[in-house]
């Protein structure tokens, strides 16, 4: 739930390090992800030591987190400028660096999740956690490595967004945990665990991106977006859990 957060203060940090602290771009590029992977090993180890559910612990950053970004940027917009604009730059055949950099990583997801033993113990965490465990698998280091990379993610998405803009909003990603969660249902992930594919989320995220598209186009208000989204998420659900119970009964 603190992916929109942690995008947030990862820019933030990205565009102080540039303004305030003179560094590098690349430099400050690496605090920026470095800050993204710290929000989501710090959610990840307090779910882990005190066994407290991820959703309460990560509901709780969503707010902590937020709080960072607008102290790191006083509650206004910072304007980075040309600075760091070449990271968004687009490609051979004016592909956009960012999605080039989404397909290597629905690429790479996908082949540690199916192909190597840390994804497998992954999925497995996700369906029994208890089983892993009397399997000799001690589940907390991974648990806690996924939420790191989650928030690794999150920090690249938040860098890629402010090079784009060339500015770091601290009201960025405002929002956006809707638009995940979304994504990851409509890909057919089960909220309970133990099922889910990174190339069906990613199809998930083109639905969400489509969708709010062509509401845009057709000229929908705010409102009757999130309801829309919100009806989307709740059928995505109901569709699932049609198909768990048909699963099973077969």
């Amino acid at each position: 739930l603190s992916v929109g957060s942690v995008l947030a203060l990862s820019a933030a940090v990205t565009a102080a390090a540039i303004l305030q602290w003179k560094l590098a771009v690349p430099a400050a590029a690496a605090l920026g992800l470095a800050t993204g992977l710290l929000c989501g090993a710090v959610t990840g180890a307090v779910s882990v030591a005190w066994r407290l559910p991820s959703f309460i612990v990560s509901l709780g950053m969503l707010e902590a987190v937020r709080g960072g970004a607008y102290l790191v940027t006083d509650s206004r917009t910072q304007y980075v400028g040309d600075a760091i604009a070449g990271l968004a730059a687009p490609w051979i055949g004016g592909v956009s660096s960012a999605f080039v950099l989404a397909v290597a990583i629905v690429i790479v997801g996908h082949l540690v999740l199916t192909r190597t033993v840390f994804g497998r113990h992954v999925v497995g965490i996700g369906t029994n956690e208890e089983a892993m465990r009397l399997a000799g698998i001690d589940p907390r280091p991974i648990r806690i490595a996924v939420f790191a990379v989650t928030g690794l993610l999150a920090g690249l998405g938040g860098l890629m967004q402010s090079a784009r803009l060339e500015a770091a909003d601290p009201n960025a990603g405002a929002g956006i945990e809707l638009q995940v969660i979304a994504a990851v249902v409509i890909g057919g992930t089960s909220l309970m665990g133990g099922r889910g594919s990174v190339i069906n989320t990613f199809f998930g995220v083109l639905i969400i991106a489509v969708l709010e598209a062509g509401l845009a186009q057709v000229g929908a208000s705010e409102p009757a977006k999130r309801i829309i989204t919100g009806a989307v998420i709740v059928a995505a659900v109901i569709i699932d859990t049609v198909r768990q119970r048909r699963a099973g009964a077969a």
